[in-house]
């Protein structure tokens, strides 16, 4: 029995119906919708639009910009690998003030972890950091069996820049048996002072946030480390707070601060 026309026009605006309010829903079209018309475009940019204090923590940027109405565009530090927010100044032609620093996703206290690379005498580290967040080597740490150190040693560090940023673990290289061959970021000694289980370093400014390379050690021939599983690398952190006046804190994580 054939339904007649006008039930069969009626039933197809029905299922089109239903199909927009399907396709609104998964849109967020009404959320959308509900908060153009009650929020004003900086609480859109801050709050809705962008994370506010992680990943790219571009919400929390709008924020410090709209709330200390900044004239001048503060250093921005994001301890995550994350592209730059400095385009949220950039069409007001806002000069730099590095005087006033904003910090996303704060952590102290950052660790390179070494493995040994199987049939070569160096350790190797895919562990990333961005720049401004350290300044220098400050401790080593090592696990597994290692004596007491009695004298002093040398260990040499060197990178390998590589183009990808995630799951560099995953990733076969085809490491070079002369770790010469790469590119050469300094030296340091160690061996004689500790901290607890960990070997203070000599004094150096090696520039260890490069987030786009791996890093190598390479001890001389006279350090023993066949026993050793796993090395770290504590660096100094390149802000301390305790000398900044802090403007603005968010869960400790995003932070507004000011030299003193």
């Amino acid at each position: 029995m054939r339904l007649p026309l006008k039930k069969i026009t009626n039933l197809k605006i029905i299922i089109i119906l239903i199909l927009f309010i399907i396709l609104f829903k998964n849109l967020n079209f009404f959320k959308s919708g509900y908060l153009l018309l009650t929020k004003n475009i900086n609480e859109r940019q801050q709050n809705y639009a962008y994370d506010f204090c992680e990943n790219n923590s571009s919400g929390y940027v709008f924020y410090i910009k709209n709330k200390f109405n900044l004239k001048e565009k503060p250093l921005i530090i994001n301890y995550h690998i994350e592209p730059q927010q400095d385009w949220i100044f950039k069409k007001d032609n806002i000069y730099n003030n590095s005087n006033k620093i904003i910090l996303l996703n704060y952590k102290k206290n950052k660790t390179y972890n070494f493995v040994k690379i199987k049939d070569l005498d160096y350790w190797v580290s895919y562990d990333m950091a961005t720049p401004n967040t350290s300044k220098g080597g400050k401790f080593f740490e090592f696990i597994g069996n290692l004596k007491n150190l009695d004298t002093e040693y040398k260990a040499n560090f060197y990178k390998k820049e590589i183009a990808v940023l995630n799951n560099v673990k995953e990733i076969k290289f085809d490491y070079k048996k002369n770790i010469k061959d790469y590119f050469s970021l300094g030296s340091v000694t160690f061996g004689l002072l500790k901290e607890g289980e960990k070997y203070i370093l000599s004094k150096n400014n090696i520039n260890f946030d490069d987030h786009d390379s791996i890093k190598f050690i390479k001890f001389d021939n006279s350090f023993d480390d066949k026993n050793i599983t796993e090395i770290r690398l504590h660096l100094h952190d390149n802000i301390d707070l305790s000398k900044f006046k802090i403007l603005d804190n968010y869960n400790n994580e995003c932070f507004f601060i000011q030299k003193q």
